[in-house]
């Protein structure tokens, strides 16, 4: 059982997040908690951040971090993970943002819940500049593992789960580019499917920017997210392709000749089509129509 005081490890990949890693770090610190550690693992850097390192972690004492090239945030990751003392880990992108209060909420949940493994939280989207976008489309763990028929549902950087979660599923899976931390919420449901706790508040801020994976590589996000769906569900879950769809649709509009977009669709159905059953495909191709 945690107790209110239990060392929380906060786990960081970093990889030229200059503009946003000092907010994140300080997020990270609000309150001057002392049952906090934060692990920084930079994958080399140029663009000024190992100078904010240095500068942080002066202010920091807690702060401990490296810089040595790496495959991806997964690799960062697991890396991060091999050094953790605490018994409960948090895991913040060096983009995003805690909420006032965040860790210690998780920290209370899973003592007051002795049976929880891993609890989430509220979260929101936010600019470069901090600003709201809008809420995450959050569901509770009741909806179980195949709650995750409509996508994900949870915010990354709201969880928190016991030090044993890591060795029971083992590491983030690095052949996952975009898509370990969906990955890793399905081994954890699909295991644990009574111990996911909730913590109703809003406990994280994920930031949409244009260097971020989310945006940059949206066609990798929507090809795994599909086939991990399969794996874990039994079919494909139709939400990825829809989303990303949608999304670069304008985009071939504006920039691509007449046919474009539908050839690009058709082939990334095609791709993934071993996913879905026929009843889908033919919803699919209906709508590129």
């Amino acid at each position: 059982m945690t107790q209110p005081n239990t060392l929380v490890s906060i786990v960081m990949p970093s990889f030229n997040q200059a503009e946003f890693i000092g907010r994140s770090i300080d997020s990270v610190f609000a309150g001057s908690d002392l049952d906090i550690e934060l692990i920084i693992a930079d994958g080399g850097s140029t663009d000024g951040t190992l100078d904010i390192l240095r500068d942080k972690a002066a202010q920091y004492d807690q702060l401990i971090w490296s810089s040595q090239p790496d495959t991806g945030p997964a690799d960062a990751l697991n890396k991060a993970f091999s050094q953790v003392r605490g018994q409960i880990v948090g895991w913040l992108n060096s983009d995003d943002v805690y909420a006032d209060g965040a860790i210690d909420r998780a920290r209370q949940a899973l003592s007051e819940h002795p049976n929880w493994i891993m609890c989430y939280g509220h979260g929101e989207h936010i600019d470069a500049d901090d600003q709201f976008i809008g809420p995450y489309p959050t569901l509770e763990p009741r909806v179980g593992l195949q709650g995750f028929e409509v996508g994900c549902f949870i915010c990354q950087p709201t969880v928190f789960f016991k030090t044993p979660m890591l060795t029971l599923l083992g590491q983030l899976d690095e052949s996952q580019k975009t898509s370990f931390d969906y990955d890793f919420w399905l081994r954890a449901f699909a295991a644990f499917p009574e111990r996911i706790g909730f913590v109703d508040a809003l406990q994280a801020k994920s930031r949409l920017h244009d260097a971020c994976i989310t945006q940059n590589l949206r066609r990798t996000v929507a090809v795994e997210g599909v086939r991990l769906a399969r794996n874990y569900l039994g079919r494909g879950v139709e939400h990825w392709l829809v989303t990303y769809l949608e999304d670069v649709r304008t985009d071939f509009q504006k920039t691509a000749a007449s046919g474009e977009f539908e050839a690009h669709a058709s082939a990334l159905i095609d791709e993934v089509a071993d996913c879905f059953d026929d009843h889908q495909l033919a919803r699919l191709r209906g709508m590129i129509q």
